[in-house]
């Protein structure tokens, strides 16, 4: 079997430790290059190759940077590991497979856009038969504010239409509580509240070409300020086949989680982020690895067999490594 290398870009976040860490307990023959804006990021010393790149917004300059890595390391597959540099790669994907010949597992940004956009999302899972959650727009809906209180009820949940995790959620639980949060608000979703007596799941689905489904996991999750900290691994099929057919149609690529509450037992789902996730790392101690499963089945074109889940819970604990200063200072001297 050949060696795959694989480049992880934004390798300091969370997802692409854990990305990393995945792909290190692979029994795949690999080699994993990472980088990074900082040299003080984690996943740069946890890869067998580091780089210091540009921030992803000065274009031109992270483009060259990213094709000399690609060229010189003869990178055979791209994570993206950053939420900043989606955007990014998802508008250059094409361009970069066809002049290096490497994969880039993101979206184009039509499904980048859908999934960013929390109105668009409720929208899709509408038009497509899906369960979802009633929704308005603030301010261009703002005409059916009462009456879209009348059919909900509080508590009502509004964010923004944008962003991920908790910042700019709020909870209104009366009337009174609502006009301060929407004075001079634009960009924003009323939302129906989902109960959370049966808990919050997280569903990871993993697919290839043409939306083919490679794997799929559902978690109960425990949140500590929107980041999942600890999770439920148990009998959730029927909320993974329920994601898999809405993947299904919705055909992104790669890694993607539906977060979602169940409402009279159906799942429905409020949020979708087409990418890895804060439970990537759980996946894979679970027996999902998903950054293997994509190589495994778009790089070396192998069927894919999904492995026993473990029924197990996951708690997430952040621990301190330790880095040699020199390896820090060689990383930040410029490019020969």
């Amino acid at each position: 079997m050949k060696k795959v290398n694989v480049l992880i870009s934004g390798s300091g976040s969370l997802y692409g430790v854990a990305i990393i860490q995945s792909l290190l307990r692979s029994e795949l023959p690999l080699k994993l290059v990472a980088c990074d804006v900082s040299a003080r990021t984690l996943g740069l010393y946890l890869a067998h190759q580091a780089y210091i790149v540009p921030p992803a917004h000065q274009e031109e300059l992270y483009l060259t940077s990213l094709f000399n890595i690609i060229a010189k390391e003869n990178i055979h597959a791209i994570f993206v590991a950053s939420s900043h540099e989606l955007a990014f790669y998802s508008h250059n994907k094409l361009d970069i497979e066809k002049k290096t010949g490497a994969k880039v597992f993101t979206n184009f940004p039509e499904t980048l856009n859908l999934c960013n956009d929390k109105w668009l999302t409720v929208n899709f899972l509408k038009e497509n038969n899906f369960y979802f959650p009633l929704t308005i727009r603030y301010p261009e809906d703002q005409d059916q504010l009462n009456e879209f209180i009348k059919d909900v009820q509080f508590p009502i949940v509004i964010k923004p239409r944008g962003g991920a995790g908790s910042q700019g959620l709020y909870i209104v639980n009366q009337y009174e509580d609502l006009h301060p949060l929407l004075e001079n608000k634009k960009d924003i979703i009323l939302q129906q509240y989902l109960p959370d007596d049966c808990g919050e799941f997280t569903t990871g689905i993993c697919t290839g070409a043409n939306g083919r489904i490679l794997s799929g996991i559902t978690l109960k999750r425990y949140l500590q300020e929107g980041m999942t900290m600890s999770a439920d691994s148990g009998d959730f099929t029927e909320i993974t086949d329920y994601c898999k057919r809405v993947a299904q149609v919705l055909k992104p690529y790669g890694p993607s989680n539906f977060q979602l509450r169940l409402l009279s037992g159906k799942p429905y789902i409020f949020e979708i982020n087409p990418r890895f996730s804060s439970s990537t790392g759980m996946r894979s101690l679970l027996g999902v690895n998903e950054a293997e499963i994509l190589i495994r089945a778009e790089i070396l074109g192998e069927a894919i067999n999904q492995n026993k889940i473990l029924k197990c819970s996951v708690i997430r604990q952040y621990i301190d490594y330790l880095v040699p200063t020199d390896k820090i200072v060689m990383l930040q001297l410029p490019p020969d």
